[in-house]
This record gives C-alpha cells, sequence and structure tokens, in this order.
C-alpha cells in the first residue's frame, strides 16, 4: 500500500509541475516541433516512405497470427510501431517531426485499427513506468516478448491496454532511413529493403512478405543456425575454409556479374523512356489522326516488349543479388526457395490470393528493382510456376507474370504501360530489339525510328548489388542515431 501511494503521489506531483510549466515558461514545447526549419529533403522522403512501409505490413503481421500453425515455431508481435528521435541532430529532429509526427517521446508510426492507438500518439509510460525512450523501448519489447498484456499511458491521458499476438517466428523489419536497402536476414528476423514500398503493395502482397519472412525462418532456420553456431563456437577449420572461400567466390562473381548487368538493363530503360517520349512527340506533329492513333499504338508496343524485357532480365539480377549476401544472410539465400513454397501454401489458407507472390515480383522486376528476396531467379520462378500449374491457376499465374490482371484489369506498373497485351516468353528466349515493332505499322517508320536511343544516352543507375552490413542483434525501432 506504501508504495502505491508513493507512486500516486509521485505522479501527481509530475503532473503539478507539468501544469505549472504550461502555464508559467510556456515549457510545454520542450519536446521537438516543426519551426519551418529547411531540413535534408531526401531523409524527408526516406521517413515517410518507412512509415508507409511499416503501416503496409503491421497489419497483415497480426493477421498472420490467424494461421494458428501448429507446427511452426513461435513468436511474439505487436499490433503497433514506434520510433523516436531522441538524441538526435535538431535538424533531423524536425524531419521526423515533419514526416511521421516523431518527437523525442515513444511515437506510434503504424498500427491496426484494433489496437486503439493511431499514427501520431505518444507513449509517456508503460504499465505506470516512464524513463527515457531508449530504456522504455526496452521495457516494450521485453513485454513484447514475454506475451503478456500491458497498458499504455498516452500523451493526451488515454489508457490503452495491449495483448501481444502470437505468430510464427520470423520477425518483419524495415531498413530504417539512411539504410534504405540495407538487408539482412536471420532466423529470428528478416530485413527488408525499405525502397520495395516505393510501389504501393496491396493487401495480399504485404501478406506475401510477411508469410515469406515467417516460412524463410521455418524452413531455412535449421541451415542458418548450424552455420552460426558452427562458426562461432565449432571453429573446425575445414568448414570455417570451405564456406568462407564459397562465400568470397560467389561475392567476387557477383560483383564482377553486376558491372556487367547493370550496363546493359540501365540501356533498355534508357531506350525505354526515350522511345515513350520520341514516339510521342512524332504523333502529335501529325495532323491526320489515324495516324497519329497508330504511332501511339506502335509507342506502347515498345514500351509492352521492353518492360517484359526488363523483368525477364531481372532474373539473373535476382540471382547475383542473392549470390552477393554474405555470412548468415548468404546462408538463407540457399532457402529462399524454401520460403516461396511455405508461403504459398499458407497464403490461401488466411483468404489471399497466391497471385500476389507473381504481381510482387513483376512489379519489382519491371522496374528495374530486383536487388530483393521478393524478385524471383529462374530456378525459384521455374518452381513457383510449378506450384501454381499444381493448384490450378498456371494460365493466371502466366498472365500476372507477363503484366496483367488475369480478372480483367491491368496490373499498374509506375514504370511502363501495359495495356498492350504481353507475349509469356520462355526465360531463355531473347526477345527482340524494342524498335523492331515500329516495323508493324504502315506509314509510320520513319517517325519510330527516332524511338532508338541516341548514342552516350544518359543511362539510368541500377543498385549496387554489395549488401550493406546490418547488425544481427535484436533491432530496436528508433530513428536512426548519428
Amino acid at each position: 500500500m506504501t508504495d502505491t501511494n508513493s507512486r500516486f503521489r509521485t505522479r501527481f506531483l509530475s503532473l503539478c509541475a507539468s501544469l505549472l510549466c504550461v502555464f508559467t515558461t510556456g515549457c510545454a514545447t520542450k519536446y521537438t516541433v516543426d519551426d519551418g526549419s529547411p531540413v535534408d529533403e531526401k531523409l524527408l522522403a526516406s521517413i515517410r516512405l518507412y512509415g508507409k512501409a511499416e503501416q503496409t505490413v503491421r497489419p497483415s503481421i497480426v493477421k498472420s497470427a490467424k494461421l494458428n500453425d501448429e507446427d511452426c515455431d513461435k513468436q511474439w508481435e505487436l499490433p503497433f510501431v514506434v520510433a523516436s528521435s531522441y538524441d538526435l541532430p535538431r535538424e533531423e529532429r524536425i524531419a521526423w517531426v515533419r514526416g511521421l509526427q516523431v518527437d523525442e517521446r515513444l511515437s506510434i508510426i503504424a498500427a491496426t485499427p484494433e489496437s486503439g492507438l493511431k499514427p501520431g500518439d505518444k507513449i509517456t509510460e508503460i504499465d505506470g513506468d516512464d524513463d527515457d525512450p531508449d530504456e522504455m523501448f526496452e521495457e516494450l519489447m521485453e513485454l513484447r516478448d514475454d506475451g503478456d498484456e500491458f497498458t499504455l499511458t498516452l500523451s493526451d491521458w488515454r489508457k490503452v491496454k495491449v495483448k501481444p499476438v502470437e505468430v510464427c517466428r520470423g520477425h518483419v523489419e524495415i531498413t530504417k532511413p539512411k539504410q534504405e536497402n540495407a538487408q539482412d536476414y536471420h532466423w529470428l528476423k528478416s530485413t527488408h529493403a525499405m525502397s520495395i514500398f516505393n510501389h504501393d503493395l496491396t493487401e495480399d502482397e504485404a501478406l506475401w512478405v510477411v508469410l515469406w519472412t515467417q516460412g524463410l525462418s521455418e524452413e531455412a532456420g535449421a541451415r542458418m543456425k548450424t552455420y552460426h553456431y558452427g562458426m562461432k563456437t565449432l571453429k573446425t577449420t575445414l568448414t570455417v575454409a570451405s564456406i568462407a572461400s564459397g562465400v568470397g567466390a560467389a561475392a567476387n562473381a557477383a560483383s564482377t556479374a553486376a558491372a556487367q548487368y547493370a550496363a546493359s538493363e540501365a540501356g533498355k530503360a534508357a531506350a525505354q523512356a526515350a522511345g515513350k517520349e520520341l514516339a510521342k512527340y512524332a504523333a502529335e506533329q501529325m495532323a491526320d489522326a489515324a495516324r497519329r492513333k497508330a504511332i501511339e499504338t506502335a509507342a506502347k508496343e515498345i514500351a509492352k516488349a521492353t518492360a517484359q524485357e526488363i523483368a525477364v532480365g531481372a532474373l539473373r539480377t535476382a540471382a547475383i543479388f542473392k549470390s552477393s549476401l554474405g555470412g548468415i544472410s548468404w546462408v538463407a539465400g540457399t532457402g529462399f526457395y524454401m520460403a516461396d513454397k511455405w508461403a504459398f501454401d499458407r497464403m490461401a489458407k488466411l483468404g489471399a490470393d497466391p497471385l500476389a507472390a507473381y504481381s510482387l515480383h513483376f512489379k519489382l522486376a519491371s522496374n528495374l528493382q530486383a536487388d530483393n528476396a521478393f524478385v524471383f531467379d529462374e530456378e525459384r520462378l521455374a518452381a513457383m510456376t510449378k506450384f501454381a500449374e499444381e493448384t490450378g491457376i498456371g494460365d493466371k499465374a502466366k498472365l500476372v507474370l507477363a503484366g496483367k490482371d488475369p480478372y480483367g484489369a491491368q496490373v499498374a506498373t509506375e514504370s511502363v504501360d501495359t495495356s498492350v497485351a504481353l507475349e509469356v516468353r520462355p526465360l531463355d528466349d531473347t526477345p527482340p530489339p524494342a524498335v523492331a515493332a515500329t516495323e508493324t505499322v504502315n506509314d509510320a517508320t520513319e517517325a519510330m525510328s527516332l524511338a532508338a536511343a541516341p548514342e552516350g544516352a544518359a543511362t539510368v543507375a541500377v543498385a549496387d548489388a554489395t549488401p550493406a552490413d546490418v547488425s544481427r542483434e535484436p533491432e530496436k525501432v528508433l530513428a536512426e542515431k548519428p
């Protein structure tokens, strides 16, 4: 009883002090506010993308608890995500406030509707305790991993009870701002590139990301542990030498292949962009409506062919990415195909469309973004195609992989127009040059010859295949410190 009275008295005095501060000294602004100061716009965009990514996957993480899979190892998850700008430089603190309403306190940046929380909420106490944001975050993670219900007190004096949900092992993490493409794969969690969420993921695509991550932990976790503990404790010379040389060889080969292939893919993207714009300009200069329509149609054919060519080429980029991973992540890469199967088998159990795996692949691949785990290499795509055929959705999967929606409407991509149907070609079938489509347009040959990219045209940057070194320790979901 004495402890209870003491705690009540302390909180009462703290409240009185806070109110006195507000009404006498104006110190209610002790937390950072957006005063309109200039900030790093690239960082601001990255912060906003990070929030979008967390808001996209959090509902799917909670939804995955409905699997009730008795065979998988379990973890606990929270229905919300927090961040804090505690101890960051002033300019970065302002960027976090402007981008996601995050200040020095633990701030909610993503939450499910059922949680009773919303982005922008500030946590002041956890089970009646308040401390600095770092220590409060540690307490929050401990409560999550215990799985017990706890109470949050918010800055508006609301109290919200939180009950962690039990899911299959494999926390889904998103790389933080300033490390947009850093990735790491581990049996406890996988950290995915924030840049994946530059594209709007559907609910089913977000669920695929979550189930795939859990599947990687479940199916490839044993081999990751064998590698980790074998390297850390056994120190067997033969094992160390063979694994190290294998990783080194793969990384060196990947580096060389990436440099060569990057130039090729960048050229295709440049040709696509130049071809579309020049064809459009030529069409606008022609008075004949019929002729204009024909040239516009040809321009779309060019875009379509190039889109599929890029998507097919991305299969090789995906293989390069996987080979370039190091350490435990490299071992995890040898089990990516196992995660595909695990997730595919469980999508329908949650009422989701397994075609989301194929649409996410095409969405990323056709936008030259294959340096992640969700674009299949040739071997994985062959297996995924087989899964689709065995479950009766083979034809639909092929349509999705060709850039079309199997249910009628066209799949939207941000960089390619896919209004014209694409031919589904074998992976080893080299498509003709994009400008070849102009030969089918009568009286438009001269105009469409402009669609070829001029010599020396600027190329599009291709992501470095070398992975960032990301810590494998349990990661704080806090704003990055300098």
